[in-house]
């Protein structure tokens, strides 16, 4: 502001000069002082250093030619913002520290527009033009409107006005207003600052295979619509609606869409699954994650973290859920969107009944009710070791093979309440023992052919995998597996057709 009123002070003087030798010299031609252009108006003014450093930045693009327009020939008029208000511009942007950071074509794209935004070409509109409510049209395109409140002030799209002072510096080819703050045009707006996120809700909506997600918040009927929508900040861990699906088919007929947990105590179960995806109070982005972390959920269990080859969420099941994609951010959180519905303990024990144990499954199979008798008759603590944690593996005899046993042993044998002697129950004990395989769960993916399983009664069958799965005993038939594979929760049972003898039932039996 200084150098401004340096600047008119001499031209004031120059004018007297040139006065004073008029009256001295009627012959003396009397000569204007030349007036600068806007550009070098602004060059010549400290204030203003900004402004001209910011012409000459945007004019780095092939297309821009500023400093030349305003430097040419024209009536401009041009709304001159300060350094400080330039300062003041760059504070408010992300990424843009100083003019240097409009370092791209798109950049400084944005920074012509600015600039752009402070001419009116075809006028030079002093000080006395300006009235309250006056429009402008700028070279930019948008409008700018003129505030009179004692002082005069320029409204642009954004909450501050510009205020204007010193007004009225001629230029030769035009006239300049010194403002305090860089107008912003609309156009300028929409793209340095972004769209608002979605908050977890609203993404979840808005994303296509989040739709049962939706679907089972609204069931639920708990409030976590609301919740969601809060300013939280929460982590949301999304199962797919392909999740969904699995779970509902895990579930059998009784569940075949989100509308079945219909009841007051499913439609709370459901809440409470829910909320086991839920961490509230905290953005966890997966750069904020640990192996092995154990993370509190809003339903009140934890899930944990494991790292090994991606990012998996671990529950109370056997299975992790995959992380893909991650990092989805929200206005009130984060979304990790998994392939698995996570389910706490409270879930499994209401939804998904433990597994039985070797002893619970064949009590509950038609076919092996022999079996059960069987162990039963031995009473050899059989009973009570096969409910044990285990593992084991059992090739358990169908109920058929036992009466096949049965009535190769002839008439002492009618049912196997006929093995009554303490030797005979020993001798049935033992029989049965060469079913049982302890310390291991083998599936049937773990056999191979030729391959020699020590027993529990102490010999070893062996496995034939010619044509199927075969178990072969100190007999010359061997017995075929179907189904293979059933899963207990102490270990592996493997269905055959046929009672394994091992050589000391032979010897004791068939003599």
């Amino acid at each position: 502001m200084k150098k401004i009123s340096i600047y008119f002070l001499a031209l004031f003087s120059s004018l007297l000069l040139v006065v004073s030798c008029s009256n001295d010299d009627d012959n003396n031609i009397i000569e204007e002082p030349a007036l600068s252009t806007i550009v070098e108006t602004a060059q010549d003014t400290d204030i203003l250093s900004s402004l001209v450093a910011a012409l000459a930045k945007a004019d780095e693009n092939a297309d821009s030619n500023l400093i030349g327009a305003l430097n040419g020939e024209g009536t401009f008029t041009v709304f001159a913002p300060t350094n400080g208000a330039f300062t003041a511009l760059l504070a408010s942007l992300d990424g843009f520290d100083s003019l240097e950071d409009f370092d791209t074509p798109e950049k400084r794209g944005i920074l012509a527009s600015i600039l752009k935004y402070h001419v009116i070409v075809g006028a030079a509109a002093n000080s006395s033009m300006l009235s309250n409510g006056t429009e402008f049209t700028t070279l930019q395109g948008e409008k700018i409107t003129i505030r009179i409140d004692g002082d005069v002030y320029v409204q642009d799209p954004t909450d501050t006005d510009a205020k204007v002072g010193p007004a009225d510096i001629l230029a030769s080819n035009g006239i300049v207003h010194v403002i305090d703050k860089v107008l912003v045009p609309q156009e300028v707006l929409d793209a340095l600052t972004p769209e608002p996120l979605p908050n977890i809700v609203e993404l979840a909506m808005d994303t296509e295979f989040l739709s049962l997600l939706v679907g089972a918040l609204v069931q639920a009927d708990a409030g976590l619509v609301d919740l969601l929508q809060t300013d939280g900040p929460f982590t949301v861990f999304a199962p797919t609606d392909t999740a969904f699906a699995a779970l509902l088919d895990a579930l059998g007929d009784d569940y075949n869409s989100l509308a079945d947990f219909d009841t007051p105590e499913e439609k709370a179960l459901l809440a409470q699954i829910l909320k086991y995806h839920v961490v509230a109070g905290t953005a966890a982005y997966s750069t904020d994650l640990s192996n092995d972390q154990m993370i509190e959920t809003a339903q009140g269990e934890s899930v944990t973290v494991n790292l090994t080859g991606g990012v998996f969420i671990q529950d109370k099941t056997d299975v992790d859920a995959a992380v893909a994609p991650a990092d989805i951010a929200a206005s009130n959180g984060v979304v990790h969107v998994i392939d698995k519905v996570l389910l706490p303990q409270e879930a499994l024990d209401a939804l998904m009944p433990p597994t039985p144990n070797i002893v619970e499954l064949a009590m509950d199979t038609e076919f092996l009710s022999l079996l059960v008798g069987a162990l039963v008759q031995a009473d050899a603590g059989l009973v009570d070791l096969l409910q044990t944690d285990g593992p084991f593996t059992v090739f358990a005899p169908t109920d058929t093979a036992f009466a096949a046993l049965l009535d190769a042993l002839g008439d002492d044998y009618n049912s196997l309440a006929d093995f009554d002697t303490p030797e005979e129950k020993a001798l049935l004990a033992q029989i049965l023992k060469y079913h049982v395989v302890a310390g291991t769960a083998a599936y049937s993916t773990d056999l191979s052919n030729d391959q020699m399983i020590e027993t529990a009664q102490g010999e070893s069958v062996t496995v034939n995998l010619t044509g199927g799965v075969f178990i072969q005993d100190k007999t010359d038939v061997d017995a075929a597996v179907a189904p293979a594979d059933i899963v207990a929760a102490n270990g592996v049972v493997h269905v055959i057709d046929k009672v394994l003898l091992p050589q000391e039932a032979l010897d004791a039996l068939l003599h």
